[in-house]
């Protein structure tokens, strides 16, 4: 096992094989279940290797298993069948289990299957009939009966429902969850542990259900499934581990997960390295009310080894301070903001540079939304590659801009991706994986979707950054994550690569400030914190 501690979320362990790193969907997972049965691997024999996988992490969670009361909820699908092989399991180790099996009008073959290997179970009243045929010896218990058995468990199982389930919960499965969500409130030392997925999630978008079940352990099969990772769902799901038991993955899997074992490889740099090497990035942003912001973009990009980074401004623009190893590109005029008369110096200043940052602190000004329309224009004929962020975002969507044939990576927050798209920042974050699809769809270009749980997107394959903490969310704290995506683009050959290890070494280099404060952090100290990360990478 390696272990991923991602500062303020909650710790997931993946196994080491590189396939653990992939998100899958559920009818991505669906396929590589249909895969690996294909090649002669029985659904039961899954079932059976999934349930002992369960078992192992709980008897490490519990320590002294056979001290146990343990509750298995069931539901009527695999996960349910997954749920009876854990009872079966624990039975067999001495420990004190009840497996309690939802009511429902059917039950899956294998969970059916199950139900006739386990000699005992309990359900609610009245017993459905499906239930009864797959196993007689079912007992109905009543709702003080019901009560009991949860007050005296000391582990909850969740196994109701697995990644087939749905926005709404069935009455009998919505009751069971309900208790469930009691007894934590009223009892400390409850530990729930859920089989694959907690019920209440649905496992494509990361949303969840009212009720739904908030485990402190998640068992993931195989793979984590992708919306695991996305709020408000990881703060259901505890501590993450990932049981591998032989499920054959596919290659065509979207969206995978970022680790530092996966991002492209940073060279260490050669003993006579020179400044060339390493890029001249371009910063264009700023305006007499946010100076400091395209500071704060080129203190990323200097942070992140950049050779050289130059800082386009005005002389009006005071009120921050640009670091000293900038280079401060003077525009004539003393202009509150950016605006046509500043096209030709800013594109003679770009072909001179390898990378440029377009964006934060522009402001909103009718004529700088022409000069980013110009801007961008000219840095598709340069040919250069450019991180977009902030304000520009802003003017493309107000104006429609086209990106298709720029070399850009666009890094919108919820809301500007919302107008990029014509949509509300509520829809982009019910489905961000949709979102982030739909923008490098749309703009054809490289997206960077920011956020807890950052996600990625290029020519169809898409990422996510299962690091960060919630210090992160800091004003100027975007434009610092743009100035290391530009020093980036150049240390790496797609944008892809370039937004993965950007992003990366953004959440680390979060994390390692919030540590060093204990507590909240400025924009600049996230920068700050950037080398080492970066100097870990290389070696």
């Amino acid at each position: 096992m390696s272990k991923v501690s991602s500062g303020s979320f909650s710790p997931i362990e993946f196994a080491s094989s590189t396939s653990a790193w992939m998100l899958p969907s559920s009818a991505e997972m669906a396929q590589c279940d249909a895969e690996t049965i294909s090649e002669g691997i029985t659904a039961i024999e899954l079932m059976e290797r999934a349930g002992g996988a369960v078992v192992d992490q709980i008897i490490k969670l519990t320590k002294v298993a056979t001290k146990q009361q343990v509750l298995v909820l069931c539901g009527p699908g695999n996960n349910g069948g997954d749920g009876l092989v854990v009872a079966r399991h624990l039975a067999q180790r001495g420990v004190s289990v009840t497996a309690l099996v939802a009511g429902a009008e059917r039950y899956s073959a294998e969970c059916m299957e199950q139900l006739k290997s386990f000699p005992k179970v309990v359900t609610v009243e009245p017993v459905a009939p499906a239930l009864l045929a797959a196993c007689a010896s079912a007992q109905a218990i009543c709702e003080e009966e019901l009560a009991a058995l949860f007050s005296s468990a000391t582990v909850v199982v969740d196994a109701l429902l697995g990644t087939g389930q749905r926005a709404i919960l069935g009455a009998g499965i919505s009751k069971l969850v309900r208790r469930v969500v009691q007894e934590r409130s009223e009892r400390g030392d409850l530990a729930v542990v859920a089989l694959d997925i907690p019920t209440g999630i649905d496992c494509n978008t990361g949303a969840v259900t009212t009720p739904h079940i908030t485990a402190d352990l998640t068992v993931c099969i195989e793979l984590i499934k992708r919306g695991l990772l996305q709020f408000p769902a990881r703060a259901a799901c505890g501590r993450i581990v990932v049981a591998a038991i032989g499920i054959t993955v596919q290659e065509n899997i979207e969206f995978c997960a970022i680790h530092d074992s996966t991002l492209p490889k940073l060279s260490p740099r050669k003993s006579d390295a020179h400044k060339g090497d390493f890029g001249r990035v371009l910063v264009l942003g700023g305006s007499v009310s946010m100076p400091g912001a395209p500071i704060l973009a080129a203190l990323g990009a200097l942070r992140s080894g950049a050779g050289l980074v130059s800082l386009v401004t005005k002389g009006s623009w005071r009120g921050a301070l640009a670091p000293l190893e900038c280079i401060n590109e003077l525009l004539p005029g003393e202009g509150a903001f950016m605006c046509q008369d500043d096209v030709a110096r800013t594109l003679e200043l770009a072909a001179s540079n390898d990378v440029v940052v377009l964006g934060p602190g522009l402001g909103m000004a009718q004529e700088t939304g022409q000069f980013v329309a110009a801007v961008i224009a000219g840095l598709t004929t340069l040919g250069k590659p450019v991180v977009i962020d902030a304000d520009a975002l802003n003017h493309i969507a107000q104006q429609g801009i086209k990106l298709a044939d720029l070399r850009a990576i666009i890094t919108p927050h919820p809301a500007e991706a919302g107008r990029l798209l014509g949509q509300t920042t509520a829809a982009v974050q019910s489905n961000r994986f949709a979102a982030v699809r739909e923008l490098s769809q749309h703009y054809g270009c490289a997206v960077l979707l920011k956020g807890a749980g950052t996600l990625l997107y290029a020519e169809g394959k898409g990422a996510l950054v299962p690091r960060g903490t919630p210090y992160l969310a800091v004003a100027g704290s975007g434009d610092v994550l743009s100035g290391v995506i530009a020093a980036c683009m150049v240390r790496t050959t797609t944008l892809f690569g370039a937004a993965a290890l950007g992003a990366y070494i953004h959440a680390v280099s979060g994390e390692a400030a919030s540590q060093l404060s204990a507590g909240p952090i400025l924009a600049s100290e996230i920068a700050s914190a950037v080398p080492s990360i970066i100097g870990a990478l290389e070696r």
